[in-house]
């Protein structure tokens, strides 16, 4: 009988190792709604989407995001979920009345974890200045994608 459940424990702990992890938000930062005078430079920008692995993280970079300018009260929320090697991440302006104005948020940088190295996955961008993105990747050392996310239309 003893036997029996430490067979059975050590089945169970490696079930339990062999589970897929699930990806998680480490850190989220951004730089804030630019001075009401945006820069010619900034203005005329494309916007971007840039993955890079890192040791800690996949780390996603937004470029020049336009967002309701009512991130200067509530600020901006990012949310990390995945399915599988899907991984899904939405960014939107936080709790807040919708305002009538626009302000271009210059950076948005995010590092997930949880991503196991020479795996490949799925990222499902959204964001709230209604852009997203599809992109297949392999998560390994040195790699780097720029993408110029989609502009939903209404």
């Amino acid at each position: 009988m003893r036997k029996a459940l430490l067979v059975l424990s050590s089945l169970l702990f490696l079930l339990g190792c062999s589970k897929e992890s699930a990806v998680e938000l480490v850190s989220f930062t951004d730089t804030g709604c630019a001075n009401d005078v945006v820069t010619k430079a900034a203005d005329s920008a494309y916007p971007q989407l840039i993955l890079e692995y890192s040791e800690q993280g996949l780390v996603i970079t937004r470029i020049n995001a336009w967002l309701n300018c009512s991130i200067k009260e509530g600020g901006i929320v990012c949310m990390v979920s995945s399915d599988g090697n899907v991984i899904h991440y939405n960014a939107y302006e936080r709790d807040g009345k919708t305002l009538r104005c626009t302000c271009l948020v210059e950076n948005m940088t995010s590092t997930v974890a949880g991503l196991k190295t020479g795996k490949e996955y799925v990222l499902n961008y959204n964001c709230a200045d209604d852009s997203s993105a599809s992109i297949r990747f392999t998560y390994k050392k040195g790699m780097r994608i720029v993408e110029y996310p989609v502009f939903l239309k209404y």
